[in-house]
């Protein structure tokens, strides 16, 4: 199996970065009023499921499994990190939209790689 290495940084740096911002207090909360906590949740796992997508220079199918199953692993730190914050909550159904996301991007990924192969986008 080949690794991207700066895809995989960008998506270790991306998903440090949504935790440290997470972790400040009243920081979630206000962009949760402000734009509404579940897309949120969309919109930061469908850019860490394209970074970890591109991070795999394997057979299609395996780059579908690696990314759902890295995303849901994601998803459960960053659960478990707002769960032992005083001033944060885990939801269950946060992760489920963690794990929408990463299934809808791959689909789009996966088709636009059928459709497009990589040799005919340069």
């Amino acid at each position: 199996m080949q690794i991207r290495l700066p895809w995989l940084a960008s998506l270790l740096l991306l998903f440090a970065l949504m935790v440290l911002l997470g972790s400040v207090p009243g920081q979630a909360e206000s962009l949760s009023e402000r734009f509404g906590d579940k897309l949120l949740h969309l919109l930061a796992y469908t850019a860490l499921s394209v970074l970890c997508y591109q991070s795999w220079r394997v057979a299609r199918s395996r780059r579908v499994m690696l990314t759902i199953g890295l995303i849901a692993l994601l998803g459960l730190i960053d659960e478990a990190i707002q769960a032992a914050l005083p001033y944060r909550q885990a939801s269950l159904s946060d992760w489920g939209f963690d794990l929408l996301a990463a299934v809808l991007t791959v689909l789009a990924l996966s088709v636009l790689d059928y459709v497009l192969p990589a040799s005919k986008r340069r």
